[in-house]
């Protein structure tokens, strides 16, 4: 009687059942299929194994900041024949920041890229001119500090506040983080996540680990289809709550005067802006989820009894003000600046 094909080549037909076994356990593990899970554990075996065997018990808190003592010059995409020189002192705020030595008030200002103004002259960001305008109208030495660095989003400005801010006894401290909050959580879906690029907990390589970054978030975000659902909105629009009020206790309980800002932006109205291609429901729910963003500062502010500067309303979406949607140009660093300067003076008169 004659063999079958099993029969006659039973140990290779075993070996193949055996490896695509294997593969298919390893692409199993490779998916999300916990969904029940909390957010900040929606992440694929392999990613959780890939972690816990890179930080083997080592994690760090990330205090995302600009290097100290570093020169730099940056040129804009938009214009090749500029570029602006950006420079940190020994505690990596954006210089000039250090003005006088025995100041009468320390203002911090605390945020990501619209903050930082790379793309703004030295004198003309609005941290460092803020204190130069109310010094002329007040009399006071002031020292006012840019301590904004891109990407940052508001767990990140609480963690810059605790241990780089407060130790220089500030008087005043403001933020303003609103698009990288909304970023980091329709990717994330929280702030406590395993991101190589944002994450608050680190212990890993950005360019060797395959954790998810904010350059393949599309591919790898569990929650990249979620942002029509009413509760996935709820979600991260509470988380957001939640981290702001954190962030006004904590400045009250280092004894400075929390100041909450809205974002100058262009981008409510600027349909053509794609977060994600070709999808014009993803993108008519970021704009509503960053109106709501907004919103969310004003109602916590108006809770918390601080003041809030609404430079949404006040700085017009023109591009003379704005070089994209978020980012201001000299012309709109330098009208941040003074309506910074009006609503702050009451604070610095007495």
């Amino acid at each position: 009687m004659s063999q079958n094909y099993f029969e006659k080549h039973s140990k290779l037909v075993l070996i193949a059942i055996n490896l695509i076994f294997a593969l298919f356990l390893v692409w199993c593990f490779t998916l999300n299929i916990f969904q029940d899970t909390p957010a900040s554990e929606k992440y694929s075996y392999y990613d959780q194994i890939e972690y816990s065997l890179r930080c083997q018990g080592k994690r760090h808190i990330v205090m995302r900041e600009n290097k100290p003592n570093q020169t730099k010059f940056n040129t804009p995409s938009y214009d090749q024949t500029k570029k602006y020189i950006f420079r940190t002192d020994e505690n990596g705020f954006v210089e000039p920041s250090k003005i006088h030595e025995n100041p009468d008030l320390k203002i911090f200002f605390l945020g990501g890229s619209t903050t930082e103004c790379e793309m703004v002259e030295e004198n003309s960001r609005f941290p460092y001119l803020v204190g130069r305008i109310l010094e002329e109208k007040t009399g006071k030495k002031i020292n006012s500090y840019n301590g904004g660095k891109s990407g940052n989003n508001s767990i990140h400005s609480i963690n810059n506040l605790i241990n780089k801010v407060a130790p220089l006894s500030p008087n005043i401290v403001v933020r303003m983080d609103n698009i990288n909050d909304l970023s980091t959580l329709l990717y994330e879906a929280t702030y406590w996540n395993k991101n190589r690029s944002r994450s608050n907990l680190g212990c890993f390589s950005k360019k060797n680990s395959s954790l998810r970054s904010f350059s393949n978030e599309w591919n790898e975000s569990p929650f990249r289809d979620q942002i029509s659902s009413v509760a996935h909105q709820e979600i991260i629009k509470a988380e957001y709550r939640k981290i702001l009020t954190i962030f006004v206790a904590v400045t009250k309980a280092i004894g400075a005067k929390p100041v909450l800002m809205t974002q100058a932006n262009r981008l409510i109205y600027d349909h053509e802006l794609q977060i994600k291609k070709n999808d014009p429901e993803f993108n008519a729910n970021y704009r509503k989820l960053y109106v709501d963003f907004q919103n969310i500062a004003r109602q916590v502010a108006k809770e918390n009894n601080i003041l809030l500067i609404d430079l949404e309303r006040e700085v017009p979406m023109e591009v003379t003000y704005l070089y994209d949607t978020v980012h201001l140009t000299n012309e709109g660093s330098k009208l941040v600046a003074k309506i910074i300067s009006e609503k702050l003076q009451k604070y610095v008169s007495h």
